[in-house]
């Protein structure tokens, strides 16, 4: 409650539809509110004419291997054999009591149920990944390291699970570079950042930017903690021509209530983006950017996901990938010129999750990485089956590959010509739609049991197309295609809104 008050005490003309226009992005608000109007204030320049390279066959010698790990909310409090039934938004901890009866006991390798990760999965997981991938020249930590007790948070329980898992990567990666972002659960409480002016230690979210600052630093250079301790954001030239940039875009997530105080361009940090963007343009620089919350999510400001978007394509041949995580599903989206909608710019992947929290099986992901244009040649994804897991305690469980996305997809890369010619290839080959589905969730074995009908097949097809908040130009398309497809099989009925078929797929 102290965010909450300092907020309401402190924010001049705070009025009902500024709330109603952040939690509710407009919808149902009765009138526009101004002070969430806003653009980047920087001349970018016109635009090159020059588009990049696609594709380019690449040797073996010619690639990078880049592993993403993300969503890892392990609970310290996790209990094999707990209470994984326990009524709560989250169980399986020491504190919820016994189960009622053993199939409500939590498994000894995770659950499937609302339950976040034990520590020996996070263990099992980075060991398979040394085992297995014998080089790997970057790691992308893309985010949430806390887990789902959000009732529970404090700066000591949320910096001693943060320290834990930094370290533990420090030690099974000591010579390999690895760059962390920031998730919505890193804070206390969650979700909630506060502009780095704000130095009442009540509220002020400083002391997440000091321990990310010093925690970082093994893997970072110097000049990065200046960004850091501002706003939990840096960039790294991670090599000559290939630059990362690592944002912290959860303040653009309509529950960090500080948006309430000021809902424009939270520490400058998109300013800083376009201004960085701009300078790795004159220099011929690539690069990947990573970002938690993927843009077009209905959680994602208005405004800030509309800003991101015109500043991603106004750098398409600079910016190659995003990388997001967030949602815990393994999927894609693609990004569109505004003013030339059949355009494809850049192209986001989610890294999907170590925690199974809910109906999904841990994964990691492998992406192969042309290291002369720095397009995303191919990535993999891997994950274990919890339920044969659990079925014997003493023994680790077997990782596999589960799909490479070039073999099963038919792409020639991850570029946006060819993720945008999947769309459309989704769109008219339902089965092609429904396996796209099955490793939506990871091929978990309650979440396949569950299902997934039409209604959640267009879903998940708009979804690919969706890069900005609102704007379900690209999903109209892909629907008219999806049901010119399937007039014979009596799918009918096109999703209207963004905000109505995206709120089903966040998990957060």
């Amino acid at each position: 409650m102290d965010t909450v008050v300092y907020i309401l005490n402190n924010t001049k003309g705070l009025t009902s539809s500024r709330i109603c226009g952040i939690l509710f992005q407009g919808s149902g608000c009765s009138k526009e509110e101004p002070s969430l109007e806003w653009t980047v204030d920087v001349d970018l320049g016109p635009k090159p004419n020059v588009r990049r390279t696609d594709y380019r066959k690449a040797n073996a010698a010619d690639v990078l291997t880049i592993v993403q790990l993300s969503d890892i909310h392990h609970d310290p409090t996790y209990l094999p054999g707990g209470n994984a039934v326990c009524g709560k938004p989250m169980c399986c901890r020491s504190s919820q009591g016994s189960p009622e009866n053993r199939d409500a006991s939590a498994g000894y390798w995770g659950d499937y149920r609302s339950c976040d990760t034990p520590w020996n999965i996070f263990e099992d997981t980075v060991q398979q990944i040394k085992r297995t991938h014998q080089r790997i020249d970057y790691i992308y930590m893309t985010g949430d390291i806390v887990d789902h007790a959000i009732w529970n948070t404090s700066i000591e329980k949320n910096s001693d699970v943060i320290t834990k898992v930094l370290k533990q990567l420090q030690a099974d990666f000591p010579d390999t570079p690895v760059f962390p972002i920031l998730g919505n659960h890193e804070p206390s409480p969650l979700n909630v950042f506060a502009p780095h002016y704000i130095t009442n230690k009540k509220v002020s979210t400083n002391w997440l930017y000091q321990i990310s600052a010093e925690m970082w630093s093994v893997w970072l250079p110097s000049e990065t903690r200046e960004t850091i301790l501002k706003g939990g954001f840096y960039t790294v030239l991670a090599q000559p021509g290939f630059r990362i940039i690592a944002l912290n875009n959860n303040v653009c997530y309509h529950f960090n209530w500080w948006l309430i105080y000021n809902p424009r361009d939270q520490d400058d940090q998109l300013k800083w983006l376009a201004e960085t963007l701009l300078q790795s343009e004159k220099a011929a620089e690539k690069v990947h950017i990573l970002g938690h919350i993927p843009s077009g999510d209905t959680e994602c400001l208005r405004t800030w996901s509309r800003e991101f978007h015109k500043i991603i394509e106004r750098f398409e041949n600079t910016v190659i990938a995003i990388f997001n995580g967030h949602t815990h599903n393994d999927h894609f989206h693609v990004y569109y010129a505004i003013e030339e909608p059949t355009h494809p710019v850049s192209v986001s992947v989610n890294g999907g999750s170590v925690t199974p929290f809910s109906d999904l099986n841990s994964n990691y992901k492998i992406y192969t990485v042309d290291s002369a244009t720095y397009n995303i040649l191919d990535s993999e994804t891997w994950i274990f089956n919890l339920t044969k897991a659990n079925t014997n305690a003493s023994v680790n469980p077997t990782w596999f590959k589960l799909y490479s996305f070039k073999d099963i997809y038919g792409v020639e890369s991850l570029t946006p010509t060819e993720m945008d010619k999947l769309t459309h290839r989704l769109a008219a080959n339902r089965s092609l739609l429904e396996e796209y589905s099955r490793y939506y969730v990871k091929n978990a074995d309650t979440a396949l049991a569950n299902g997934c009908d039409s209604q959640c097949l267009k879903t998940k097809l708009c979804y690919t197309a969706t890069a900005k908040m609102g704007d379900s130009t690209q999903c109209d398309r892909l629907m008219q295609e999806y049901e010119a497809a399937n007039e014979r099989g009596g799918d009918s009925g096109i999703i209207n809104t963004v905000s109505g078929y995206l709120k089903p797929l966040i998990n957060g």
